[in-house]
This record gives C-alpha cells, structure tokens and sequence, in this order.
C-alpha cells in the first residue's frame, strides 16, 4: 500500500515529454523522433519541442538557452536571433575542416546552407507593434533543398514557417544581382502565447495557419542588391492576400543587410584557385637545353683552340747560333747581373731537442740539445765546385741546408760570409739557388714553358721579355736540354723526360736567375752513372765557364765523376774529418794519417767507408752493445760455415784496409768543442749559446776522433782556417755588396698573378680529365633530374619534389667539391720548394688558383645544370627566379670548393683531409633543413644549424621556387588551397630568407676562402 506523500507527489509531476502525443507538438518545423519521442530540431533550435533558440555560436559543443528575458547573448563574431550568423572570417576555421582557411560569405544564395537576418520594413506592421522591432531570420540548405524561416518581434519569435522542394537562383545584372529562392510547399505554425498567436488576447492566427486558406505555397523569397543595398520580399498568395486585408500591403517587406555562411575559401562562389603555370613549353626546353650543351660546346672548344695555340706557338724549340760571337753573346747573357763570390763559413753548428739522452751515450732524460753538426769549416771560390761526402747519416743534407739558410726547425750557429762579409738572409737568399734532391715540376708543361716560367717570376721585370726568353735559351744550351724543349715533363703515369734530364731541368729553373751560388742537394740520386756524370759535368762547365760558386752533396760518386770536383768536405757523425782540395791533398793528408786508399780503388768510396768504418764501436762497453754482441755471436752460430767465412773476410778486408799503416801522426788529444779556436766576434758558436751540459752529443770511437783531430791539426785546416779569419780583414769594394743585394729581385704582385695564372690554366686545360668529368656530370645530372621530375605540378607531391631536386642538386654539388682538394694537395710540394726559393708570394698563387682553376669548375657547370633542367623539371616560368636559382647554385658551389680548399691546405695528408671533407659535407647535409626539422633540433645544437651553408642553399633555393606558389591538395571532398609559405614555415624555413641566405652564403666563401689564404700564408712553409 503506497504511503500518502508519494501518492501526493505522483500526482503533482506533470507528465513526461512525447511528441507522439497531441499536446507536445514539435515547433519550427521540428520532427518527431519514433525513437525517442523527442524532436529532431533544425539548425539554431534547441530543448524538447524544438521551441529554444540556442545562442552562443555553432562552435560550441552545448549551446546554452536564452536568458530569462527569452533573448540570446551571441559570442563574439556571431549575431541574429539564434546566433547563427557570422561576421568574419576567423570563428569559422574551428567549424570547418582542415580548421583553416574558412571564410564567412554573406551571399544571400546558399552554397551549403546559409543564414538571413532582415528587419520587416512594412509600415502598417511597424505601427501595429509600435516600439517593438518585427525581424524575420531565413535558413536554407541547398542541399536538402529545403528553407525555414521564423518571425520575430524584439527577440521573441512569434511564428514560423517551413518551406519544401526549394530552388535557387542569381541573376548577375550590371547594376544589380537579384536573388530568388522559390519553394513550392509551405507549411506555418505558430508559437502559442506569442505575438499573433494569442498572446494577451491579441489576434492568433494559429487556425488559419492550419485551415486551407493558410498559406500553402508556392512561396518566393527574392532579394535585389545594389551597391550593398539588400532589399528583400517574401510572397505567396495566400499570405498576401492576409497581408493586403489587414495592413494594405501586397506582401512582405524586408531590408536583408546581415547574411552569413561559413565554408572553405575555395568554396566561395565565382573562386577560381590561381592559375598554376609551370611553363612548361617543348620549345623552352628545347631552347635551354641547346642553351646549356652550347656552353659546354663553347667552353670545349675555347679549350681546344686555346690548346693548340700554345702548342703551335713558338714556346719550345730555339735554333741554336754555333758561330763564335753568339757564343760570346750568350756567355755575356749568362754572366749578366753577377758577380762572382766566395764562400767562407767557419763553426758551423746545428742542434735540435732530444728527449732520448741516455740513449745516445748520456746518462739521465728530459729534453736537451743534440748536436748534429759541429765546428765544421770550409771555403769554396768561384768557378769551383764543392763535394760534401759522408756516410748515411752523416749530416751532408743537414749541412747544406745550413749553408742555404734554409728554415730549420733546431738552433744553427757559426759564420758564412759572401766574399768575406756577412749578408742578411733576404740579401743572401736573392743571390743563391737551391735544387732539392726529389725533383717538383709540374708534369703538365714542356721543358722550355717550365724554365720560362721560372724566368718570369724571378727576373728583374726592367728586363724585357725578349731577354728573358733568350735567358732560357742560353740556359738550355749550357745544360744540353735544347733539343728536349717541347717535351712535356711527365709523371709516373706519363711517359715524360728521364731522370737525368728531369734533374738538368731542376738545375735550369734555378740557374736561369743567374745565382751567384748554386747548391745541389744529391743531384745524382737515382741516376745511372752516364746521366749522373753528364749532370756533374754540366755543373762543373758552368762553374768554370761563368763563375759559378756550385755546392752539392753526393753519395759515392764514380771515380771519373769525383776527378771533377774542387773542393771537398767529408762528414761523419756530423764531424769534419777533412774539408779542403778534393784531389791531391786529401791524398796527402790521410797518408800522413796513415791511411793510403789501395791501388784501384775509387777515393771516393775509400773514404767514405773509410769514416764509416771509423764510427763503429771498438768497445763494447755498454750493456746494449753487449747484449747486441752475444745476439749477434748467437746468431752466427747458427748459420752455415760458408757464412761464417765471408764474415772472416770482410774482417779481414776492412783491417787491411781502414786501419793505419805507419801513421805520421800517431795519437791526438781530442778537442773540446769551442776550446781553443777563435770565433767571430759578429758570430756565436755552439758553445756559446748552450751549455755543454745541455748538448748531446753522438758517441764517437777512438778511430772517429783520430780522423777528426788529424785534420783539425793538418795544415790543410790550419790553411783554411787562417785564410777565412784573415779575410774578415780583407776589404772588398762597396760596390760588390751592392751589385749582390741587388741581383734578383720578385717580380710585381700583378706580374705574379698573370703569370701564375697563364700556367694554371694551362695546366688544367693539359689535364682535362676532370673538367670535362664535371661538365658531363652537370649535363648527365641535369638530364636524368628532367627526366624524373619532368613537369611538377602544383599538389602537395609537386612540393615535395620540389625539395628533393633543390636538396639532390646541393648534394651533388656539395660531393663533387671534393675535387677540389686536387687543385692544393696536388701542387703542395711544388708550392713549398717554389715559395722557398722566393719565385712569387702566397698570395697572387692563392689567387691564381680561384680564378683559373676554382671558377672554371665551380661556376660553369651550375650554370649548365641550371639551363638544362630548369624547364624540364617545370619550375616557375620566371627570369628573375632562373638568375636567383644559378646565383644561389654558384655561391654554393664555391662554398663547397672553398671549405674543401681549406681542408686540403689544413691538412696535408691526402687521406685524412678526404675523410675530413666527407664528414663535414654530411654534417651540412644533416642540418640542411630537410632531413632535420628545424624546430626539432635541442636548444644546445641549435647553433650548429647557423654553420651550414648546406642550409643557406636549400632554403634559398626553395624560397625562391615555393614562396610565392598556391598548392593545391583535394581533401574532405575540398580542393584546400594551401599557400607555399605556409608549407615553407612549417619546415622551419623562413619564406621571406632569401637575400639573407645569399649574403651568408656569400659570407661562407669569404670566411672559408679566407682561412684557406691564411693557413697558406703563415703555415704551409718549408720546414726541414
């Protein structure tokens, strides 16, 4: 049994909502839902019957009611009655998809389904409500083809209308559009209780709604617009005829100023998107292409002509005069500017720092001075030659490179003087030449281009080219080259001159400058004995003939070649053992040591086995020599007795031979270094400069000090020791010292550059491998890239081809600059032993290098590329685009060269400096904008972004191409516009960068341009 309250509180609740049922009927044109018994509302309405209009804005996912005075608060950017209607562009993108891009149009015609709000502007019905506003909203959907409008007073709607089986239609007028929505079925209701519909016993025309005189259609909603102007009508007969017996008028008036629809931008009726034109035009291309294959056929053919220009000419092969007075001619030619000079040089010193003491004989480490050379004297005059001999590690190359002052990376002490005066280095260094044992020539030129050359750049430039020219001539004769003027001077991979002709060519570079003294390094190494004498032969006729001071190391001469020399110095262990006349007194001397070289045996080699023999330790007084005694003892043991035998007769051969007969001078004490000879007083010695507790100093045996000791107290040291002392007394006239300081002086800077020029260029276009490599690479690349992104369209994939061409472009650019290490590694030694011997400055070289081997490289194939591709590929069919497009692919390209220069001039092996370029190029690769998206890289290596000129390239490059594009991609059923900068920005690329990016690229190549010159100047030098 129920309790009474619940009973009484059944009885109270109103029934629930069912719009089956009579009395909850569905309002604005809302239907009944079988499934819910709920209505189903048109857009703007809201709550069970359909009755509420919702306010706010669509967007919202819970629209609220209105407020208690029944009117809506619309959000900012909506209005009309139910908020439905907006008023820009922005509050449309979160309903419409891809959330961007959306447009409010306020057409009066719907696309989809659009919104009308008008003001009644009948004046019987404006008087009739007195103070209170009649507005009627209208919203159709083309779709559905179906419409509803509703009536509203102040706010509060009154009645409403649905309107079936609609059609659209605009007229486009040239002084107005007319608007006409026409709808066959109409079906009206009312809200009871409101306006017109029984409110406070006002007129309700609820009944004729429904009766058969109410209104039932066809009715027409049409809108004439003029200049802004909306005036608008809503018709059908029998409202009409309501309308004309109760307010006089025919019909409807309205004034639709507020209409709104959102949709996408290229929704918008009369849109059209942007025409994309790629230009794509068989005949551009057609017209590009011959464009591009014409450079590589003007520049092949520029090469060819240019080519065999200087072949033809008159670069090579001279007649030579044989007639007495041309002879007489050419010898006042080659003494021209010299002036004869001796050579005198006392205590000559040489140490570097060891860290090795206890091994050399000192007991104890840590870094001391080891004397490589020490107290060495000697005078060689005009017209005479000087042989230092010695043993391997004697000390002959050491030796001379301390006579030619040549940069030494240890501390030289003693005295030169030039005619018995001291000479500054740059003075010393203008009268001398220097040939080194491996010759550097450049493989590429013919003799007579390559001694030209070094006539250039070394001559005074008062003299004319013509003297110059017959300089070389007459340098060629004197060393027998003539007749291999026009030989290339080739490689290993190259037939070319033979040896002894390559060192006669090495001698001419240097004696073409006229040097008052010439110094050889082993100018007979790796030449049979015929070549090594014509070698020595011609040195000693130009010694004798043009009073020539020639100075060189050799190892074992040949006897006959040994006859030729003058002077002599033999080292050991860095030691003199003798320095003096080369042929009769050294005789004289060992005899008196007791040491007389046998009956047919070369002197040379006597004495040089003679010193080599005296070094080896007579004691084994070490522990090392000890172990290294019983080690050998052990080891010949083992072996065969027929070993065992030649070993018993080298002994025996090497006592008959190096040990002292009936020695004149039995027993010397040796002399301490810088005891008891006298020094310049202009000059330090050895002594002098390092505590003899610092110096190391090589062991030497008994023998060793014998010989060396023997000499010091020789008349012919003694000799040579007064007569350079005495000399230093000896007044030579002034204008001697002038006629030196001024015999060779560098040419101008610009007389450098085009001389450096005129044989870098020739040497690239006598080597055309890799210039013709590079331009068949541009045009097989600009091809193969046509062919694969043949005619780009404007989609989201033409975007994305866009951006791999630009990046694979860069990558092949960026790897083929590896080349362009060749261009430095190929030429460092050559570089170095011609910066040495003072042909020309770092500078106009570095220089040189740019303009004729970089640019021909580097500037002409992007070019080719850029011509060949550019209209196959379909990009934009502007002038202005194709010049940014090559200036951005030029100055890429130099940077790539340049930061590839840089690394081969940085490092001088070959393979390091490879690997270097290679990890550098991808790291640029990897921060280039499209393998790495900007915005992702960590704040801690943001800045390695900032160092990639890969990335200046690129995005460059596709600014230049996408920036001002419209792409177009069809989604959710839309062709959506999307702009190029947009797409730019979302791959962290800055759409308005391009100049930016030029100007740091161009900043790349000064920087790495400029690191490479510096590098050049102050750290490539010769170091020995």
């Amino acid at each position: 049994m129920q309790s009474p309250l619940r009973r009484h509180k059944r009885e109270e609740c109103p029934p629930c909502f069912d719009c089956h049922l009579k009395a909850f009927p569905c309002l604005n044109t809302g239907n009944c839902s079988d499934a819910t018994g709920k209505c189903d509302c048109v857009s703007g309405f809201g709550g069970n019957d359909c009755g509420l209009p919702l306010c706010g804005s669509p967007v919202l996912q819970k629209r609220p009611f209105p407020g208690p005075d029944g009117r809506c608060q619309c959000d900012e950017g909506w209005t009309g009655p139910n908020c439905n209607i907006c008023t820009r562009n922005s509050v449309c993108d979160p309903i419409v998809l891809p959330n961007q891009n959306a447009t409010c149009y306020n057409g009066l015609e719907p696309v989809k389904e659009n919104n009308v709000h008008c003001q009644v502007t009948n004046e019987a019905i404006k008087k009739l409500l007195k103070e209170r506003i009649p507005e009627l909203s209208l919203s159709c959907s083309k779709e559905t083809q179906k419409c509803h409008f509703e009536f509203w007073v102040s706010g509060i709607q009154s009645f409403y209308c649905g309107l079936d089986e609609c059609q659209f239609e605009t007229k486009i007028g040239s002084q107005s559009n007319t608007t006409r929505t026409v709808c066959n079925k109409v079906r009206c209701g009312c809200y009871p209780g409101r306006l017109l519909c029984g409110e406070g016993g006002s007129v309700d025309i609820t009944e004729w709604f429904e009766s058969e005189e109410g209104p039932k259609g066809p009715g027409a909603f049409e809108c004439s617009q003029v200049f802004g102007d909306r005036s608008c009508t809503f018709k059908e007969d029998n409202m009409n005829s309501f309308i004309s017996d109760f307010f006089g008028d025919n019909f409807i008036k309205l004034e639709c100023p507020t209409a709104g629809e959102c949709m996408h931008y290229t929704q918008v009726p009369g849109h059209s998107p942007p025409s994309f034109d790629s230009g794509f035009s068989p005949l551009v291309i057609a017209l590009m292409v011959v464009g591009g294959l014409g450079i590589v056929l003007i520049m092949g053919l520029g090469l060819l002509w240019y080519k065999r220009k200087t072949e033809a000419g008159e670069d090579g092969y001279i007649p030579i005069e044989t007639s007495d007075e041309a002879y007489l001619q050419r010898r006042e030619t080659m003494m021209q500017n010299h002036e004869p000079s001796t050579i005198m040089f006392q205590n000559l010193s040489y140490v570097v720092e060891t860290t090795q003491g206890a091994q050399v004989g000192q007991a104890g480490s840590g870094k001391k001075k080891m004397a490589v050379l020490e107290d060495v004297q000697g005078i060689v005059r005009p017209g005479q030659v000087m042989a230092i001999m010695g043993g391997s590690g004697a000390g002959k190359t050491t030796f001379l490179d301390i006579l030619a002052r040549k940069n030494k990376s240890g501390v030289a002490s003693g005295d030169v003087l030039v005619n018995g005066k001291f000479m500054d280095y740059n003075d010393y260094r203008n009268i001398i030449g220097y040939v080194d044992q491996e010759d550097t020539l450049m493989d590429t030129l013919t003799v007579y281009e390559t001694i030209l050359y070094s006539a250039l750049l070394r001559l005074p430039e008062k003299m004319s080219l013509e003297e110059k020219k017959q300089r070389v001539q007459d340098t060629m004769i004197e060393l027998d080259i003539l007749q291999i003027a026009n030989r290339r001077i080739g490689s290993s991979g190259k037939r070319g001159l033979s040896g002894g002709e390559k060192r006669r060519v090495s001698i001419a570079c240097e004696l073409v400058t006229s040097p008052s003294i010439l110094f050889l390094d082993e100018p007979t190494s790796g030449l049979d004995s015929f070549n090594a004498y014509n070698v020595i032969e011609c040195l000693v006729g130009l010694a004798r003939e043009f009073q020539r001071t020639v100075i060189f190391t050799i190892h074992q001469p040949r006897s006959n070649i040994y006859a030729l020399f003058d002077q002599l110095v033999l080292l050991s262990k860095g030691r003199a053992v003798y320095s003096g006349p080369a042929q009769e007194y050294v005789l004289q001397h060992f005899s008196s040591l007791g040491y007389e070289c046998p009956m047919g045996f070369n002197l040379a080699d006597y004495l040089v086995d003679l010193t080599m023999h005296a070094s080896k330790s007579d004691d084994a007084d070490s522990e090392d020599e000890i172990a290294m005694g019983q080690m050998a003892d052990s080891m010949i043991s083992t072996t065969s007795s027929n070993r065992g035998h030649r070993l018993n007769i080298r002994e025996e051969q090497e006592g008959k031979l190096y040990s002292p007969k009936s020695p004149k001078i039995t027993q010397f004490q040796m002399t301490e270094p810088g005891s008891s000879t006298r020094r310049s007083p202009t000059k330090k010695s050895l002594s002098q400069l390092i505590s003899d507790d610092d110096i190391v100093r090589l062991p030497l045996t008994d023998e060793s000090k014998r010989l060396i000791n023997g000499y010091k107290h020789s008349a012919v040291g003694q000799s040579i020791k007064r007569e350079i002392e005495s000399s230093l007394n000896i007044h030579y006239p002034g204008e001697s010292q002038e006629r030196l300081r001024r015999a060779r002086q560098m040419a101008s800077w610009w007389t450098q550059f085009t001389i450096l020029s005129s044989r870098t260029f020739k040497n690239l276009i006598r080597n055309p491998d890799l210039l013709k490599t590079h331009y068949l690479i541009s045009v097989f690349v600009a091809v193969l890239c046509g062919l694969l992104f043949w005619n780009v369209d404007n989609s989201l994939a033409g975007f994305q081809n866009r951006l791999g061409v630009m990046f694979f472009i860069c990558a092949v650019f960026g790897f083929g600059c590896l080349s362009s290490m060749q261009a430095f590694a190929s030429e460092r030694l050559i570089f170095v032993r011609e910066r040495a011997n003072r042909y020309y400055s770092p500078v106009t070289y570095f220089l040189s290098k740019i303009l004729c081997d970089i640019v021909p490289l580097r500037v002409v194939p992007p070019i080719i590329l850029g011509l060949i591709s550019y209209n196959m590929i379909g990009l934009k069919p502007d002038i202005g685009a194709l010049l940014r497009l090559l200036l951005v692919l030029v100055l890429f390209n130099l940077s790539a060269a340049s930061i590839c220069l840089a690394i081969s001039i940085i490092f001088k092996d070959t393979g390091v400096a490879n690997l270097v370029a290679t990890l550098v190029m991808l790291f640029e690769m990897l921060f280039g904008g499209l393998l790495l998206n900007k915005a992702s890289i960590p704040a801690a290596f943001q800045w390695l972004d900032r160092l990639s000129f890969f990335n200046y390239a690129f995005e460059a490059l596709v600014v230049n191409e996408v920036a001002t594009l419209v792409l177009v991609e069809e989604k959710y059923g839309l062709k959506i516009d999307v702009p190029g900068a947009l797409i730019l920005q979302t791959f962290g690329l800055n759409a308005s960068g391009f100049w930016d990016d030029v100007y740091l690229l161009i900043g790349s190549c000064g920087l790495f341009f400029g690191t490479a010159f510096l590098w050049l100047q102050f750290m490539v030098r010769e170091k020995r």
